[in-house]
């Protein structure tokens, strides 16, 4: 059972499931069985990104974290949204296509002036191409994973995230037999973002 609002406990949604335990640093593993009873199945260090035994659909449970965010601009790491806001704007083109009911906290720009798909925080940049649920769910996840694992830390965001996430797309553009959803920042906006949406992601 969880208590994310502090009302009353709430129950787990069927099949494995994941919460986050702040003072371990882990996540708790939960099985709800058939007969309606919970499982508790030990700790699962999400750092390390080897998928759990078993079948499952998520390994975040999102479901009691979806108030309506507000964009905030002091979020954003602008370091790196400003200049590339500003560049795909003088080439023109650029569109907001945010959609605050779908991806609440984030503004969503498309450009066809982009190669693929950046978020700087809270701010996503992406080709109309790509412009799809599963490109924009897993955009979306890098946000939830700066906002729910990284608490908005700019730094750690950047270094657990944007550079790893680089690094992994240079090498999927140079090395045809790497997939740059198998680098661990893919794979954690791929379970976020889908988890998130509750659409399959790229697999």
């Amino acid at each position: 059972m969880t208590d994310p609002t502090g009302m009353s406990a709430e129950p787990l949604v069927k099949g494995l499931e994941y919460f986050w335990n702040g003072g371990k640093n882990l996540y708790e593993h939960y099985t709800y069985n058939d007969n309606g009873s919970i499982s508790f199945n030990g700790y699962y260090d999400a750092s390390e990104f080897k998928e759990p035994v078993g079948n499952f659909s998520i390994i975040f449970d999102l479901s009691n974290a979806k108030p309506k965010d507000e964009f905030d601009r002091s979020l954003t790491i602008t370091s790196i949204s400003d200049p590339l806001y500003s560049s795909l704007n003088l080439m023109g083109e650029i569109q907001n296509i945010s959609d605050s009911n779908e991806y609440p906290g984030v503004e969503i720009y498309s450009s066809p002036h982009i190669n693929g798909a950046l978020t700087a925080g809270n701010v996503i940049f992406t080709n109309p191409g790509m412009s799809d649920s599963g490109t924009l769910a897993h955009e979306y996840g890098h946000f939830l994973d700066y906002k729910h694992n990284i608490k908005y830390n700019k730094f750690d965001y950047f270094k657990t995230i944007g550079i790893p996430s680089i690094i992994s797309a240079i090498r999927a553009t140079i090395d045809s037999g790497f997939n740059h959803h198998d680098s661990s920042s893919e794979k954690r906006a791929d379970i976020l973002g889908q988890g998130w949406t509750g659409k399959k992601i790229y697999k």
